[in-house]
């Protein structure tokens, strides 16, 4: 059934590409004017542009178009004669391109890049030092350009995200979107075989260019993740010959990275190589108070000691792009990396309970430790047609997870330093994932724009959980009940269209996805298969309306899906340390989300502000619910149930300001309330289920202040401060926190290197802090990082030059000569 559906989408999609394109003799096709649009700050392509093309003689209009997703558009059928090009957008000063020929010997004017500058930018001097914005609105998405975050430097994704709208990061570098942990994160547009906190804690940050926040994507992408997708768009380099860069960074607690990225194009050809390695540790202490009732007696158990987290990563990339001719290129890309990831403990730990109020003493040493290679390669193949805009872009995805070998083990040594308990648990497995796209792209004119395609994803991944308790006079022993083997098997096939048009200065996008999941999970200990086949669809709507000076409202509906992940479904009981366990439910259904959104931008010069309100409701909620295990009194035990709905609903205010040309800031504040309505029920040691209410409610909110002060072009310094509020949840809350950095970036010769000094965390007051609670149980957990951290980035450019454009100014307007 899949191989069939498969087939059939790929057929439909070439029959139709075929069948739509025009048939012209090559005598009637005429003259042509391509190019891309990009931002000239952010260097990004600039999509839904507006492209007119003038006659030189009389300045009239002779044809129009809009830029695609890349930022491309073409001009076909112009006859003999010379032409200019006007290339608009808001926000940005109007480009004009004169004197572009068309005649018998130059049938083909290929404009190259067209860099639209915004507004607030100074032009006429031989160096502009504005600053880029720091968030570009799109219909559906933000971008955020990294270079602004200089205090993020030295870091990874995850340091970066710190400091943008829709994005809260705690003190141990879990990211959330809008309050969510559940979202997809993008390389490049790309699926990756690792885990979003993998993908955010391990890329470095030096080798991030821009990243695109999508809290409500269109039908086009892959409707996975509650909370929306993360793409990450890496470093390129568009100019001729060789350059590139180069980064080293040193700081505390051994903390050390580096990595370097040459390009080399010609005519053509275009191919690139980088390498990145990164050792980041994050030094602490921690303490925790658990008490647990069980048959009217509470057990207490409370600790305290150092704690250090370790991240060791590398990786290798490379890939080339290749223009075979006006209609046809194709592009390759591989990434082969390595993930070390540990977190270690020593604690004393004190035991008793209300019957015995004596305390046990004994110390615990943790060990946390997981190793992975992974590889991701990519194969991509575009067919322009004849006419604006129209092609069809097809992609394979290939990514395989190596076995990802993860061990935990925890011993407890009594005040003689003897060994009196021990676990070790072990889970390994390889992981491999396809995906197959197909993208059709037809413009109707020059405001309308028809899309469908097809996009297949095959799963496949394998878990060998073991585990070994320590015994004393003998030593570890295996312990088949805590040992298993499971296989996921899950096939995705989704078929979408959009239609996207413009009515004077509203313009909308209209999307419906449907998808057919295949999922197979083989308990092959039980000898037992959970199995689901599944349709399910999914309308969006997007919309925008250009009210002038600078003003902007867009509105936008979209359905998503959350599918559980593996671990979740896992039938069997796993041991995390001492005192906690987790069982998996295979019959949890996924979660299905309704978001609404509407925003509103308005420009003052170089100045700004967004209003963003939005509201979220959630079905099938997946939660993970704790309580005390009866199988033994002290142990906590936590499994993901479906518990009913809940309800967000919230406004996000973003606002740049601009104090002459020495200073920056930008604020950005979020403001939300939460609602969760479900309940569950567990089945106790008599059998009897016990039914438990899950229902809460909270209001919730953060802000953070990004102020840059510019002494002159080579040098700035920037300050940031981020406080995130209470959050309350239905059996717990994570307590509000507080941190502050600083950074000092200055150029030297001629902007080739560069030096960033960071400081993060300046007063130590970021402090995680976490509680949970019910009718049996009371969980409290403090981990407390080592503050301040000190960093020192060092960059240097590889023969980065800029090609040389003849530019003016003419009442906001850039003007080029088109190069003969």
């Amino acid at each position: 059934m899949n191989r069939i559906i498969f087939l059939i989408c790929l057929s439909v999609i070439a029959i139709s590409a075929k069948a739509v394109e025009p048939v012209l003799k090559p005598e009637m096709k005429g003259g042509v004017v391509k190019g891309i649009v990009m931002d000239n700050a952010m260097d990004i392509p600039v999509e839904y542009a507006t492209v007119s093309v003038y006659s030189m003689a009389d300045s009239s209009l002779i044809d129009g178009t809009i830029t695609d997703e890349k930022g491309a558009f073409e001009l076909t059928k112009l006859k003999p004669g010379k032409y200019f090009v006007e290339i608009t957008f808001i926000g940005y000063n109007k480009a004009v391109v004169r004197n572009i020929p068309i005649d018998g010997n130059r049938k083909l004017a290929d404009l190259k890049i067209v860099n639209l500058r915004q507004s607030s930018e100074t032009l006429g001097e031989v160096m502009v030092t504005s600053e880029r914005s720091p968030v570009q609105y799109q219909i559906d998405k933000k971008v955020i350009p990294v270079s602004r975050q200089i205090t993020a430097a030295s870091g990874t994704a995850v340091d970066i995200l710190e400091n943008v709208p829709s994005v809260s990061v705690d003190i141990e570098g879990n990211v959330s979107l809008r309050g969510n942990s559940n979202f997809t994160v993008l390389v490049d547009g790309k699926p990756s075989i690792l885990d979003a906190s993998d993908i955010l804690q391990q890329m470095p940050a030096s080798v991030i260019e821009n990243i695109e926040i999508i809290t409500n994507p269109s039908a086009k992408y892959d409707p996975e993740g509650t909370a929306g997708i993360i793409n990450i768009i890496t470093k390129k380099n568009v100019e001729k010959g060789l350059n590139g860069v180069a980064n080293l960074s040193v700081g505390s607690q051994e903390n050390r990275s580096g990595d370097i990225l040459i390009n080399y194009r010609k005519k053509k050809w275009n191919w690139n190589f980088g390498f990145d390695y990164s050792n980041r540790q994050f030094e602490g202490t921690s303490e925790t108070e658990n008490r647990t009732i069980f048959e009217n007696v509470t057990s207490s158990v409370i600790s305290d000691g150092e704690s250090l987290m370790k991240r060791l990563g590398y990786g290798i990339r490379t890939g080339f792009d290749v223009e075979i001719d006006d209609k046809n290129s194709i592009s390759f890309g591989f990434r082969y990396g390595n993930r070390d990831m540990e977190r270690g403990s020593v604690l004393d730990y004190q035991e008793f309970d209300s019957e015995n109020p004596e305390r046990i003493l004994y110390d615990s040493e943790d060990l946390w430790k997981k190793e992975m290679t992974f590889v991701n390669s990519n194969f991509s193949y575009t067919r322009k047609f004849s006419g604006k805009g129209h092609q069809l872009a097809s992609q394979v995805t290939y990514s395989h997870r190596g076995s990802g070998d993860e061990q935990s083990t925890n011993e407890l040594f009594d005040v003689d330093g003897k060994q009196i308990s021990g676990k070790i648990a072990t889970e390994d497995g390889p992981g491999t994932r396809w995906e197959i796209r197909s993208d059709y792209t037809l413009p109707l004119g020059a405001d309308t724009k028809f899309e469908f395609g097809y996009q297949g994803q095959i799963r496949s991944n394998e878990a060998d959980t073991k585990q070994e308790d320590f015994v004393v006079g003998t030593g570890y022993v295996p312990q088949p009940l805590y040992s298993h083997d499971v296989t996921y098997d899950q096939q995705v096939h989704g078929l979408y269209t959009t239609y996207a048009s413009k009515i004077g200065k509203f313009g909308y996008q209209l999307g419906f996805r449907s998808e057919y999941t295949n999922r197979e999970i083989d308990f092959k200990d039980e000898s037992e298969l959970f199995t689901i086949k599944r349709w399910d669809f999914f309308p969006t709507i997007h919309t925008q309306m250009d009210l002038g000076s600078d003003n902007q409202v867009m509105a936008s509906y979209t359905r998503r899906i959350q599918r559980p992940r593996g671990y979740w479904l896992e039938p069997f009981v796993t041991w995390t340390d001492a005192y906690n366990v987790r069982q998996g439910n295979p019959d949890l259904n996924p979660e299905y989300i309704d978001s609404y959104e509407l925003a509103y931008s308005k420009r003052f010069g170089d100045q700004s502000v967004t209003f963003e309100t939005y509201y979220k409701v959630t079905h099938n909620k997946i939660e993970s619910v704790r309580y005390p295990w009866e199988d033994q009194g002290n142990v906590m035990k936590s499994t993901s149930v479906n518990v009913g709905n809940d309800y967000s609903l919230g406004m996000e205010a973003t606002i740049n300001l601009s104090f002459g040309k020495w200073l920056k800031n930008d604020l950005i504040g979020n403001f939300y309330h939460y609602k969760e309505e479900g309940d569950f029920t567990i089945t106790n040691s008599s059998n009897e289920d016990i039914y438990k209410d899950f229902s809460t409610k909270s209001y919730n909110w953060s802000l953070r202040n990004n102020s840059t002060i510019i002494f002159d072009p080579e040098t700035r310094v920037q300050f940031t401060a981020n406080y995130q509020s209470e959050t309350n949840w239905a059996q717990g809350k994570r307590k509000g926190f507080f941190t502050t950095s600083a950074a000092l970036k200055r150029d030297f010769m001629k902007r080739k290197l560069s030096a960033t000094f960071q400081i993060r965390d300046i007063f130590a007051t970021a402090k995680h802090e976490t509680l949970y609670e019910g009718d049996n149980f009371y969980n409290f957990s403090q981990f407390n990082h080592k503050s301040p951290t000190f960093n020192l980035k060092l960059s240097f450019k590889i023969n980065n030059y800029k090609m040389k454009r003849e530019r003016g100014s003419e009442g906001g307007v850039d003007v080029e000569e088109f190069e003969m």
